[in-house]
């Protein structure tokens, strides 16, 4: 009985050990067969082979139907060459997804996870749960950009009340200065009244625009302030619940029998990481302090540079 199970613990060492040394070559020989189509393709090497079109020889030679071609294809044409080295190996399913991100999410989600020990699922998870705060982002965003464009007609409307009160001005001043260039005989009755009416009209003209003008700049003074407050509420929300979620990863990968050295640093780095993306975010989103953000973010920075020497 004991050389039977050892006979067969043999036999799934060795058939393991065929497996790993199969999948890398897999892997490998996938990387290559994606950059070869690019290279077929964009050449038109097919037409070499006798081949009209690039779906001809695709389906012909491998029996790969056009999507699939151009899927594998995506995969080189859009993985950021920064990744290719950890990424390469991840398997189609996976590169696929990868392919699918901007080059910034790219490094995001490979920074945060280790993609090669998760499944297609936990990765598609983590790509959905990452799109779903660039939405937010960018529909704040474009809520801000809509706000900003109503303070803008806001203002022309101003701007163009203005005008209007400077042109009342201006044909007012000049009813006054014909007035008073008109001949005694021929002058009106009392040219003093119509002088001291207009000139009171043009006072009362211009008291009235200062106040609309002054409570405008208020409204949109305020408007401007509780918009970005709102903003800031809400990117502090989304900072916490992340902070809260990288605390939590930290804490599993502080547990000696799950997670090694290189696990828990990889988790600091990640929300050290995510933690300056959005500090530069919500910095981008504040123009009237931008000058003071940057001076902030690059004195960071170079703490940051001294410390890594002094390590």
């Amino acid at each position: 009985m004991t050389n039977e199970i050892t006979a067969q613990h043999a036999k799934a060492l060795d058939l393991h050990n065929r497996i790993m040394v199969s999948a890398q070559l897999v892997q490998t020989n996938l990387w290559d067969m994606c950059n070869g189509l690019k290279e077929m393709r964009d050449g038109k090497l097919y037409k070499e082979l006798g081949y009209q079109n690039f779906e001809d020889y695709c389906g012909t030679e491998f029996g790969m139907t056009r999507t699939n071609a151009h899927k594998y294809i995506s995969i080189i044409e859009n993985i950021s060459p920064e990744n290719v080295s950890t990424s390469k190996h991840f398997g189609v399913s996976k590169l696929y997804l990868l392919s699918t991100l901007s080059e910034a999410d790219q490094q995001k989600i490979t920074a945060a996870n280790d993609v090669s020990d998760m499944t297609v699922k936990e990765l598609e998870a983590e790509i959905k749960k990452l799109k779903v705060i660039n939405d937010k982002l960018n529909i704040d965003k474009e809520h801000l950009e809509e706000d900003l464009d109503d303070r803008d007609h806001e203002i022309r409307k101003i701007k163009g009340t203005l005008k209007d009160i400077d042109d009342q001005n201006i044909e007012l001043r000049n009813e006054i200065k014909e007035l008073r260039s008109r001949p005694i005989d021929v002058a009106a009755a009392e040219p003093s009244d119509d002088v001291r009416q207009l000139k009171e009209t043009i006072k009362n003209l211009e008291r009235t625009s200062e106040k609309q003008v002054d409570q405008l700049q208020e409204e949109h003074l305020r408007d401007i302030r509780q918009l970005h407050e709102k903003n800031r509420i809400e990117m502090q929300k989304q900072l916490d619940a992340q902070k809260a979620e990288y605390e939590e990863k930290l804490r599993q990968a502080a547990q000696p029998a799950q997670q090694d050295d290189k696990q828990v640093f990889k988790a600091y780095y990640s929300a050290a990481y995510d933690a300056f993306y959005r500090m530069i975010a919500f910095a981008a989103q504040s123009p009237d302090h931008l000058e003071f953000f940057r001076g902030k973010i690059s004195a960071l920075i170079s703490s940051f540079s001294n410390a890594n020497r002094d390590m």
